[in-house]
């Protein structure tokens, strides 16, 4: 597919944007039906989402209130706006590019349509700003390191041994660095940052570790923990795989749930418990606790890798590494002026509008590299869209070869 681009004037000649976006229909019928039916498919894609995000903050906070209704029902909606705006903007925005300039720009017509759409982000709530933004880098990631052509990415992307010991080395600075910033950043382990026994209380005078209880409750707690949110999120991600289908066929829903990820489950409920455990161990051997303690048991608790090894969650630890490490400079070096001014910009927004739109590009030109929840995603919140201009794409490049 990467030919595509080096021949992209010589296959373009002469086709114009129905051929390769909208077939058989005129750029206002085919706006006007994309308008109606990818308000629809964002509500599917999203309806997930928001049940997830509800289940999740009530489990948080152990309680069921209108506030939680409330909040989640507005993040809901404006994730909706969100993906219809980018969606609609694309649309409109490639015909707009080939009627302009007469022809469709090589990477241009694909990439920039969704800009002004994209843009949109920046008024939206800061849970989705986030959530948006750290899941377009993901699937980024995901999508440039199996596009890579070199033999030494090649090989490193297949060998389960580099991954585990890359993403073990990830999970030891996401402990180093968590430890050492106020911010508190989503991840499957939070180190203890101070001790959480009351002082002057003599039934804790000898306590070691920071935690509360004792520790086989503390360990055990975080299993629990980690092992109803991997549940909840496999069971959204499911749904979200299904629910365009469950209509015509409601068996897809059972055949879906069947086929779990439970090794992943596993991962997860393992990988925080090592980390718990490890912290203890490390405390009660030398009678106190160390600022290295986290870094240590994130690099031991990364070899649960090994059960569930997956770009998605190789690509979230990047992600939270990153977050972490910036949130300690940012924090160290506050009073920079250079660190104030990038603190007033909004990351995720910029990251969200220059991914998003490399997201177009990647579906057009890499979609064998692409995960297969960026494919759902894009192409079920474009009403198949972008799968349609895919397909013509590609069907003009093999045509022409």
């Amino acid at each position: 597919m990467t030919a595509i681009s080096k021949y992209w004037n010589e296959l373009t000649t002469g086709v114009d944007c129905a051929a390769l976006t909208h077939p058989g229909k005129s750029c206002n019928e085919h706006i006007r039906f994309q308008l109606g039916a990818t308000l629809w498919g964002n509500v599917q894609f999203v309806i997930p989402i928001w049940m997830l995000r509800f289940f999740l903050l009530a489990y948080t906070r152990r309680a069921v209130s209108w506030e939680i209704a409330r909040q989640t029902l507005f993040e809901f909606s404006a994730m909706i706006a969100n993906g219809w705006i980018v969606s609609n903007s694309w649309s409109a925005g490639f015909c707009a590019i080939y009627h302009t300039f007469g022809r469709i720009i090589n990477n241009y017509s694909i990439s920039l349509p969704g800009l002004p759409g994209t843009l949109a982000m920046f008024w939206m709530p800061a849970y989705v700003q986030m959530s948006h933004s750290r899941a377009i880098f993901n699937v980024f990631l995901e999508c440039w390191i199996k596009s890579r052509e070199h033999p030494v990415m090649e090989y490193a992307r297949e060998s389960r041994l580099v991954g585990t010991v890359a993403f073990m080395l990830i999970s030891a600075l996401i402990g180093h660095y968590s430890l050492r910033t106020k911010a508190v950043e989503f991840w499957f382990f939070a180190p203890l940052k101070k001790d959480l026994n009351p002082t002057g209380d003599k039934r804790q005078a000898n306590k070691v570790c920071y935690h509360r209880e004792d520790c086989r409750s503390y360990i055990l707690d975080g299993m629990k923990t980690c092992f109803t949110f991997g549940m909840i999120l496999e069971l959204a991600r499911k749904l979200i795989a299904s629910i365009p289908k469950i209509r015509k066929h409601p068996s897809t829903l059972f055949h879906a749930l069947s086929r779990m990820r439970f090794k992943f489950v596993a991962f997860l409920t393992l990988y925080n418990g090592l980390f718990r455990l490890v912290n203890c161990l490390l405390a009660h051997h030398r009678r106190k606790v160390s600022p290295y303690d986290s870094t240590l048991a994130g690099l031991i608790s990364g070899i649960s890798y090994t059960l569930s090894p997956n770009f998605n969650v190789f690509n979230l630890a990047v992600t939270a590494m990153i977050q972490n490490v910036w949130n300690y400079v940012s924090e160290k070096y506050a009073r920079l002026e250079l660190i104030q001014r990038m603190n007033r910009l909004s990351f995720s927004s910029i990251t969200w509008i220059i991914l998003m739109n490399y997201n177009m590009y990647s579906r057009a030109y890499y979609p064998y590299a692409m995960s297969k929840y960026a494919l759902k995603f894009t192409d079920l919140c474009s009403s198949s869209q972008a799968c349609t201009a895919s397909e013509c794409l590609a069907k003009l490049f093999l045509s022409a070869s």
